[in-house]
């Protein structure tokens, strides 16, 4: 099946006085009804989840991580975006000084964030690498990182594990990580999934330059202890 050539837009979005501009999705709805006619009826819930057009679409929550990413995140920090779809948190980050790799399944997001990296010149400034959180990546060492973030990515049942499972695996001894959403239902699934893999877990609320809120469930891994 070819691939389809999504309608796009031009967009800017400003994070705390910065300018970021973003070849995004007009529609999330006149994208799916345009995928669900190219790909048919989708297949099992699946492969509707992992070629959802979600990708091409700011959500509120990532505008509230990336908010709180340009107020705290330090240069030279590891990070990893995990479900980065238009990674806009990761464009704030890298402009920030971090060392940003980010991630997503989809197809087309690879292509689509390389265009956008360019637009706002920071093209040597994220490393794209595809993740499917069902699989390991090579390319991807566990606890490596020193922050790991998300956002808005908790949209079916077996997610909230998932999703846990990565913060475990990445997050390097002393990190910490951010999980941005707008109060979806697996939100008490994924906080008790993190605690079952070791990580200590809270959960606040945060907001973006609109005034726009989202829940942040914070992830730590403590450092090792010194010596006795």
């Amino acid at each position: 099946m070819a691939p389809i050539a999504w309608s796009l837009i031009e967009t800017i979005e400003e994070i705390q006085g910065e300018r970021f501009h973003l070849e995004a999705l007009p529609s999330f709805e006149a994208a799916s009804a345009e995928a669900y006619r190219r790909l048919g009826a989708w297949g099992d819930a699946a492969a509707r989840d992992d070629l959802s057009p979600m990708f091409g679409v700011i959500w509120g929550a990532a505008r509230v991580l990336a908010r709180r990413l340009a107020l705290e995140v330090r240069r030279g920090e590891q990070l990893l975006e995990l479900g980065c779809g238009l990674a806009l948190p990761s464009l704030v980050a890298a402009r920030r000084g971090a060392r940003v790799t980010a991630t997503d399944q989809h197809p087309d997001t690879g292509a689509l964030l390389s265009r956008n990296l360019s637009k706002n010149g920071l093209s040597d400034r994220v490393r794209y690498l595809t993740l499917d959180w069902r699989l390991p990546n090579p390319l991807l060492p566990a606890v490596s990182f020193d922050r790991v973030i998300a956002s808005d990515v908790l949209y079916s049942r077996e997610l909230p594990a998932l999703v846990a499972s990565m913060f475990a695996r990445f997050l390097r001894p002393g990190g910490v990580g951010w999980l941005a959403d707008p109060g979806r239902a697996w939100l008490p699934e994924v906080v008790e999934a993190g605690r079952v893999r070791g990580l200590q877990v809270t959960i606040d609320v945060d907001r973006d330059d609109l005034g726009g809120e989202a829940f942040v469930v914070v992830f730590t891994r403590g450092a090792p202890a010194g010596p006795a």
